[in-house]
């Protein structure tokens, strides 16, 4: 299962403009997964990105993608290697993710039709990537190098599009979108492992709908 028509429609970028923010699912429990991602959908969130290191994430993409078919854009993150890449393909996830920069894995990426979004920080990166196909940008981490960074690196690459990840709250997720970011990623700072642990997804939901309105309101 590769998602290829879906992934490449064009579509990607604006869909996850649409949703705002993506959901990181970093080293969960496999049991919580399911429950998580319908607390989230019902919060308003519609894309998630479970990272590779996570218990059992091929097989939990897969899970995901039969149940909630296109209502759910799913990323698979922290790809170090070609072969988690193919086995992120093979699951079903609709786009990719790494940390960092590697052309090796762009290339896999694009031998499978698929886009990639790889993490950069600096100018020179940035311009690598574009010249190596990548359309969207993972700035990583974000919050040390703070909104007016972004603002500024959108100076000369004006029209690029970014996702800044790694201490974005609901405090500073609108400030980042104001600052240029199509969208943002946030992590634990949507819900604790206690709150996952205990199913407390009110807690969870409502820190989801504030983020959210800090991210809409910046749109205004």
């Amino acid at each position: 299962m590769t998602n290829s028509s879906e992934a490449n429609s064009g579509s990607l970028s604006q869909r996850i403009r649409e949703a705002g923010i993506i959901a990181i699912f970093r080293k969960l429990p496999a049991h919580a997964i399911p429950a998580l991602a319908e607390a989230l959908l019902d919060a308003g969130i519609f894309a998630i990105e479970l990272t590779v290191e996570s218990e059992g994430a091929y097989e939990a993409i897969r899970s995901l993608r039969q149940r909630y078919g296109s209502d759910l854009l799913i990323g698979a993150g922290t790809l170090m290697t070609p072969n988690q890449l193919a086995q992120a393909v093979d699951a079903g996830a609709n786009f990719l993710l790494s940390p960092h920069l590697d052309k090796a894995l762009l290339e896999a990426a694009k031998a499978h039709g698929m886009p990639m979004i790889p993490g950069v920080v600096t100018p020179t990166e940035v311009v690598q990537a574009t010249a190596a196909g990548a359309d969207i940008l993972k700035l990583f981490p974000a919050a040390p190098l703070g909104c007016a960074y972004l603002k500024d690196l959108l100076g000369p690459f004006s029209g690029r599009s970014f996702i800044p990840t790694g201490g974005i709250t609901a405090e500073n997720a609108g400030d980042f979108i104001r600052a240029g970011a199509i969208a943002v990623g946030m992590g634990s700072s949507l819900g604790t492992a206690k709150e996952i642990e205990n199913h407390d997804w009110p807690a969870i939901q409502q820190r989801v709908r504030t983020a959210l309105d800090g991210v809409r309101s910046a749109r205004v």
